[in-house]
C-alpha cells in the first residue's frame, strides 16, 4: 500500500525533508499516512501540496545532494510545473522576488545636501 506522502515524495521527484511535506499535506487538509487512491492523486488539495513543495524547491538556496542538484534552468522548469499546477486547481501563479540593487543610500533615507 502506497501512502499520500509517498505518493507525493514521488511525484517532486527531488529530496524535500519529510516535515515540510508533511506541513504541506496538513494545510491542504490530506493524512500522509492513508492510502493513495486515484480519486486523491487527481484531487486538487494533493495537487496543491504538490505545487507547493514544487514551488519550495524553487526558492530554496542551491544545493547539491545524492549527486542531485537544481540548476537555474531546471528551476524555471519546476517553476512553470507548479505554476500549471496551481492554475489547474484554479489557484494564482507564484512568481519569485527579483533582487533589487539599490545605488546610493538605502530607500528612505534622507541626505541633506
Amino acid at each position: 500500500m502506497k501512502t499520500i506522502k509517498q505518493a507525493l515524495k514521488d511525484e517532486i521527484g527531488y529530496p524535500i525533508g519529510d516535515g515540510f511535506i508533511e506541513n504541506k499535506l496538513i494545510a491542504r487538509s490530506l493524512d500522509g499516512d492513508s492510502a493513495i487512491s486515484a480519486s486523491v492523486i487527481n484531487s486538487k488539495e494533493f495537487l496543491g501540496a504538490c505545487a507547493d513543495c514544487l514551488f519550495a524547491l524553487v526558492e530554496a538556496p542551491n544545493f547539491s545532494e545524492s549527486d542531485i542538484s537544481i540548476s537555474l534552468a531546471d528551476r524555471n522548469l519546476i517553476l512553470k510545473k507548479a505554476n500549471y499546477l496551481y492554475r489547474t486547481i484554479g489557484e494564482e501563479e507564484k512568481t519569485l522576488d527579483e533582487p533589487m540593487v539599490y545605488v546610493g543610500p538605502p530607500p528612505g533615507t534622507y541626505v541633506s545636501h
